[in-house]
Parts: C-alpha cells; structure tokens; sequence
C-alpha cells in the first residue's frame, strides 16, 4: 500500500470521526444552556438532565475505545465476526436511546407544566436540538460501523435517495397527527420491560406510564420469567440483548407457554439488519423496535399490539357466545331442542354400530304447570321452569345429558340399564318432590311426569321420542308424579 492511500485512509477516518465527535459535544453545549434556564425556573428536572449528560459521557467514551481498538494498527477487521460488530452498534446506540427518551420526556413535561414564555421555547428548541444531534450521532455510528465492516462506497448515493424518497411522500402526505391516544379498554394495561440497562427502563416505562399504561420491570431473563409465572403480562418489551438469558431464548420459553395471542412481545434492539428480525418473527415476536427507540413509534407499535390482543380476546368472547346462544336454552341455561335431539341422534347412530352401550331417554313434564302460570304469572312460572332444569341438569351428569324440547316439556339422555334407571328414576321423583321453587314471598311445590323408551325397543329416534311420549301420557292418566318405564311397570305410584 502506497503512502498516498494510507493518506487518505487516516483523512477519511479523521472525517468519520469529527461526524460523530461535532454533534455529540454540541450535545453538552445545548445542555448546559437548558440547565442554566431550568435553573431560574425552579424546576425539578435535575434526574432527567443528569441522565442525558451520563449518557452523553458514556457514548462518547465508547466510540473513543471502539474507534481505537478497531481502526489502530494492530486492528484486524477480518477477524472480527459479524455478532462482533452487532454488538458494538448496539453498544453505541443504548446510550442514544436515553439521550433521546429523556429528551422527549423533558420536552412533555415541560409543554404541560411551564406557561407560554420565551424562556419556555428556548428550552424546548434546545431539547429538539438536543434529539437531533442524536440522530446526528446515530448515522455517524452507522458510518463508521459500515467503514470499520469493509462496507462498499456508494450508499451515500443510496441513502441520498432514500432520503428523497421519503421527503417527497411526506410531502405529499401532507401534515401528520403524531399524538397517539390510548382507549378506555387498554387503559391500565400491564407492560413487562425487560431490559438489563435500567436506563432504558426507565425511559420506557415513564413513556408508557404518561400514556396511562402499567409497568413493570426486569433486569435480567430469570427474573422475567418469574414475573410472567406471577402474572401474564398484556404485553412483553424484551432486548435481545441480557446477561444470563438471550431475549431469544427467553421468547422461545414464553411462546413454550403462551401464544402470542395471549401473551405478545415486542422486541427491543440496536440489531436492526434484516436477519435479526427476521428471526424475532419466527420465534414468535409480535414486532421489533430498534434503538434509539422513537417515543411516537414505541407508542404506536404497543397500542397496535394491545389492540389486537383484544379484539382476538373479544371476538373469542363473541364466538363464545354465539355458540352459547345456539346451543343453549336461553331460560333454563341448559342444552336447547335442537342439541338435545342431536345428541339423541348421535346416541342411535353409535348403538347401532356397537360403539357405546344402550341408552334410554325419558321425556318430562311438569305436572299442572298451567296452573302455576296462571297463578303466578308468566314470571313464576319462568321460576319453576329454572329450577327444575337445574335439579336435572345436577341430577343428570356427563355422559348422560338433558335439554329443554318446548315449553314444560325436557328430554333426558342416559346410558344405563334397566335397573339402575329405576333407581334413578324413584330418586329423582322424591328429589322433585322435596324441591321448593321460590318466587317472590311464595314458595311453590311441583311435581313431574316421566315416560321412559330404551334404546334396544326401535333404531329411530323419533320412534323412541313417540314410545316416551306416550309413557309420559300414560303416567298423567295414571295420577301424575310418576314415572311410566314400559307399559306394564309404573314408578311413583
């Protein structure tokens, strides 16, 4: 290599370096001018300042350390691996992210707290001045991490491009609402942060609480896995990046456990190339955020992710319902007329392939039920149609089933034999007897009809609802609150 390329290898790496140093020391310069105004306000901002200038510190001496370990004469750039330079940007960008969080925080807070006044918008421009040389400093790493990588020349030209690009949509998009409103239904929602700088976790969650979310916070995997067993979060922002367990492996033991239906997660990283996230998404991540993070992309992303975990909890509440509503008697909560009949149905299908034992059905009816409706009202009668259902329904458990078919009048399906349906059946008249229905200051006492058809006397199901029927008249016209089981054996007499 002649001297002349060495020349201008040290001139370009002069000029990489002062794009990176001008903006970040005219961060300290815009900071000391928002102090020294703070100050004559009275106001307690110290925290947040303090944390832009010892992230400021902390990212200039990074790249100091970096720029010399990689770009010296004992540097060799082809034994670096790529996870090497990955991490070195994401190294360099974390303290961005608290430069540029802290500095939206501070520019909110002092909007809503300090009047109108010239010393207000010196403040505030100070502070956007502040997050643009931030920015600055953000391409600047991306410069020198793409020099110090081999990267080819030309994408000025490209980023150039892009640049126009956008402008020109934007442009043409015209002027945009940035603010970002959170709806009743997700107010409140809990947000786990897992982060191992408690900078980051900091700015997050203070970003997040002023949008009326709830927080937490983990420094490590362990821990949050400790606090999903706890409780399941609404949401997960978890780095990649974490001292005991990789965000990686941390989603793949939170997607062992939850979908991301009921459990998203958001990834948080300054790996912000193509196979990196990439690989979040087939693990099962949500979505991805790069560092710096931008509060109004943060915002917008988590409230999308929330949005969709409650429109899919909400629509799975609707299908519930739905299918409540076609399947189940409205009044009495039990199996509707068209269940019922289904499952008798199905009952006779499979004893005529031998695939489950015999069954009977018996039919009921509320004896003089018409009495009480007149007596009572359509509302007491209601009462004693509830209750009866329920004594059924607690007398007559799975695999049996039982379903409301009109008016008084129910259908019990039961895979028993001949004798111990006739236990059944005198238990379940003295049930019904003792049962006291209350209405209002009344107490009403019912008793009940049954008819009684077993599997093996047809193999048509409507022939077996005709057989019960007619048992079930035959037992009101042998004096009620009896069971007619076939036509010469009668129980409750």
């Amino acid at each position: 290599m002649d001297n002349s390329s060495v020349d201008a290898k040290g001139i370009l790496l002069t000029q990489i370096k002062q794009d990176f140093v001008t903006p970040a020391n005219a961060i300290f310069d815009y900071l000391d001018i928002v102090e020294k105004a703070v100050s004559k306000l009275d106001l307690q901002s110290d925290d947040e300042l303090n944390q832009i200038k010892s992230s400021c510190n902390k990212l200039i001496n990074q790249y100091e350390e970096a720029f010399n370990l990689y770009t010296g004469a004992s540097s060799d750039k082809n034994k670096k691996s790529s996870e090497e330079y990955s991490e070195l940007r994401h190294n360099l960008r974390t303290p961005l992210n608290a430069i540029i969080g802290y500095g939206e925080i501070l520019i909110e807070d002092f909007e809503e707290d300090i009047p109108e006044s010239r010393t207000r918008r010196i403040i505030i421009n100070d502070l956007k001045h502040i997050i643009d040389l931030a920015r600055e400093t953000e391409k600047a790493i991306e410069v020198f991490v793409d020099f110090i990588r081999g990267e080819e020349d030309g994408s000025d030209e490209a980023d150039k491009s892009q640049v126009e690009t956008a402008q020109a949509l934007f442009k043409s998009l015209g002027d945009i609402d940035h603010s970002i409103s959170l709806s009743d239904d997700l107010k409140d929602s809990d947000i786990l942060i897992v982060d191992d700088n408690k900078t980051n976790c900091e700015v997050l969650e203070r970003r997040l609480s002023m949008s009326g979310l709830k927080c937490r916070t983990a420094y490590d995997g362990e821990t949050a896995l400790d606090e999903v067993k706890k409780k399941t979060p609404d949401l997960i922002l978890l780095d990649v990046i974490l001292p005991d367990i990789n965000g990686l492996e941390l989603l793949k033991r939170f997607r062992s456990k939850h979908n991301v239906e009921s459990l998203p997660v958001i990834m948080v990283s300054a790996f912000d190339d193509v196979d990196s996230i990439a690989k979040c998404i087939q693990l099962g991540a949500q979505d991805y955020l790069p560092k710096p993070i931008n509060g109004t992309v943060l915002l917008a992303k988590v409230i999308s992710s929330l949005e969709r975990k409650f429109l899919r909890e909400r629509e799975k509440e609707l299908v519930n319902e739905l299918h409540i509503q076609a399947t189940t008697d409205q009044l009495t909560g039990i199996a509707n007329r068209r269940v019922i009949f289904n499952t008798l149905e199905d009952a006779v299908s499979r004893e005529k392939r031998k695939d489950f034992k015999s069954f009977a059905i018996i039919v009921f009816d509320i004896d003089f039920f018409k009495n009480v409706n007149d007596t009572y009202g359509h509302a007491g009668g209601d009462e004693v149609l509830k209750s009866f259902a329920q004594l059924l329904d607690n007398e007559i458990s799975q695999p049996n089933q039982v379903g409301r078919i009109g008016g008084e009048e129910f259908l019990a399906i039961l895979y028993s034999d001949s004798d111990s349906l006739n236990k059944f059946a005198n238990n379940l008249i003295e049930k019904i007897n003792k049962n006291i229905v209350k209405f209002e200051d009344t107490e009403i006492k019912i008793t009940a009809s049954g008819g009684v058809a077993f599997s093996d006397e047809s193999e048509n199901s409507s022939d077996l609802v005709n057989k019960a029927d007619k048992r079930l008249y035959k037992a009101k016209k042998s004096g009620r609150n009896r069971f007619v089981l076939v036509d010469s054996e009668i129980l409750g007499e």
